[in-house]
């Protein structure tokens, strides 16, 4: 080869090394590495505080306590309770004596934890009762109750409490947790829905009377129509 294509070689190499060595130790002094899209850089996001917050709760199983059925337009006790112990058992023994326990599923819960139960209006009426909070550290004992009112008989009445959680930055957590109960229709209420669609119901006797009316007067007509009467019979002879 040629001497002066060498030196052109050896040149052309030398620029190439000088070229990387520079991109490397440019790449080298910068530490910041932007995330690829879709990715949150650890230690970083708008959730980090909650996430943060929310490693301070428990998990623990909640559970219902209820009637197996309720009576329409009576007033009766629900409960649901979060956690066990000995103050939560005696509360559910006093004040929710002769339901039965529905497990729920496990939720999250901290030292303080607001409930609240909701149906819709026009199949219930629930208005809240006592609530327990006998938690110390990890032991959780929670128990909130309701009065409910049944206004109609259904197989399924869905009722939904809803469980806020406020975290120590000042943020909410929130669970749903569902019930479905039948009620039963009572004597009582039967009367009432007879009383209450009175009109209807003296219609329905109205027709009723004017129809057996009618029959009698025309079976009265048929029983007086008049009749031929029979001749007497003559007298053939007459005895002396």
């Amino acid at each position: 080869m040629h001497i002066g294509t060498r030196a052109l070689l050896a040149v052309a190499t030398a620029a190439a090394v000088a070229v990387l060595a520079a991109c490397a130790s440019g790449s080298g002094d910068d530490s910041t590495q932007m995330p690829s899209p879709g990715q949150v850089a650890p230690g970083s996001g708008a959730f980090k505080d909650v996430d943060n917050a929310a490693r301070e709760l428990v998990t623990r199983q909640a559970y219902w306590q209820a009637p197996a059925a309720l009576d329409v337009e009576q007033t009766q006790r629900i409960g649901l309770a979060v956690g066990e112990g000995e103050k939560l058992t005696q509360k559910i023994n006093a004040m929710l004596e002769g339901t039965r326990k529905t497990a729920a599923g496990p939720v999250e819960v901290g030292p303080t934890v607001k409930a609240t139960l909701r149906g819709n209006a026009e199949d219930v009426e629930i208005t809240p009762s006592e609530s327990v909070n006998a938690t110390t550290g990890s032991d959780v004992q929670m128990l909130w109750t309701w009065l409910v009112h049944p206004k109609q008989p259904t197989d399924k009445l869905l009722l939904t409490a809803y469980l806020e959680v406020p975290l120590s930055n000042g943020h909410v957590i929130t669970h749903e947790v569902a019930l479905t109960v039948q009620v039963r229709r009572t004597m009582a209420f039967t009367a009432w829905q007879v009383l209450t669609h009175w009109g209807t119901w003296s219609a329905v006797v109205t027709s009723l009377v004017g129809a057996v009316s009618w029959l009698l007067r025309r079976r009265r007509r048929r029983t007086g129509a008049p009749q031929e009467e029979a001749p007497e019979p003559s007298v053939a002879n007459a005895t002396a």
